[in-house]
């Protein structure tokens, strides 16, 4: 019985989580810095030490969600036509620009002006992060970014599965690429549900143990669950799955916090609360600390809530 497990102990001074990349990897500091000062030197330098065991999406992101940023990636460096890095990061934003624009919300709640916004803005990452993937078909910063133009831009399964590929092939279990073509995969976007789970499976099982690979099945068990009712996630089987998959990641021995960990953490976090798994949903909260992703959780004010949950429940 879950009720008889001892839960994790959840520290009780945690504040406001954070959705701020740099509070999440402190690494990101100083490319934080030299994009406040305007030094493209300094951002190049970064991203030329970044550990091979980081994936560069990450601080990529990073700059992506930086307002302003653009108007320094037109020019930086040459500006797109002469820089790859510049192409890639200008390229992102766009990406994160365009997703600003139309919303969060379902396309029937969207108006024809945000789609308008949307889609121009989209057309315009599209051409950047084009030229930088012919360029360097190797970054997999850009091909991940690409996966969200595909979708964004309604191209279809196969170019979707086709730029997956590209990113797979510059860089092995693309973990960023991964979650973003689950999110493919959904019927929502033209997929499947049958697709959906086989794709985030094959991620755990072919990724190396301890890897964040298999968080990818947290996220299909959750779009599967928005589809037929959170009824799916309390299911014996799927609940047995999902902590497998832990199991094979964050709660594997060879496990490492490399950047994406605490997306990983969210997922897994979220998808453990709604199936009913207190203990599993309390240690994965305590390893985030003060940390939140945009997704899953659906605010910061429900980790919070959440968090107070289960340590009165640890309380008792």
């Amino acid at each position: 019985m879950l009720s008889s497990v001892r839960l994790p102990k959840i520290p009780s001074l945690l504040g406001v989580p954070s959705y701020d990349l740099v509070d999440h990897y402190a690494d990101l500091a100083p490319l934080r810095r030299a994009l406040r000062a305007r030094d493209w030197p300094a951002v190049v330098a970064f991203f030329d030490r970044l550990p091979e065991h980081d994936d560069p999406t990450v601080a990529t992101a990073m700059v992506a969600e930086t307002r302003g940023v653009e108007t320094f990636l037109r020019v930086a460096g040459g500006g797109p036509a002469e820089s790859t890095l510049a192409g890639t990061l200008l390229g992102a934003r766009l990406v994160w620009m365009a997703w600003q624009a139309r919303g969060s919300a379902r396309a029937r709640y969207t108006s024809r002006g945000q789609f308008a916004s949307f889609h121009q803005i989209l057309h315009e990452a599209e051409r950047v992060l084009g030229e930088v993937t012919a360029e360097e078909p190797g970054n997999i910063a850009a091909w991940t970014a690409r996966l969200r133009t595909a979708r964004g831009l309604e191209m279809g399964q196969a170019e979707a599965n086709r730029r997956y590929e590209r990113a797979a092939k510059a860089r092995p279990d693309p973990f960023f690429a991964q979650l973003t073509h689950v999110q493919q995969l959904c019927p929502k976007w033209g997929g499947s549900l049958d697709r959906l789970l086989g794709f985030a499976r094959h991620c755990a099982k072919t990724a190396p143990p301890g890897s964040l690979n298999a968080a990818a099945v947290a996220d299909a068990h959750l779009e599967f669950a928005y589809e037929s009712g959170i009824a799916h996630l309390r299911s014996p089987a799927v609940l047995h799955e999902i902590r497998g998959a832990v199991a094979r990641s964050v709660g594997h021995p060879d496990y490492r916090p490399v950047h994406g960990w605490v997306q990983a953490e969210c997922s897994f976090s979220y998808v453990l609360r709604l199936a009913g798994d207190r203990p599993g949903a309390a240690a994965r909260l305590a390893a985030l600390g003060n940390r939140v992703t945009i997704y899953p959780w659906p605010s910061a004010g429900e980790l919070r809530t959440a968090r107070r949950t289960l340590r009165v429940a640890a309380a008792r």
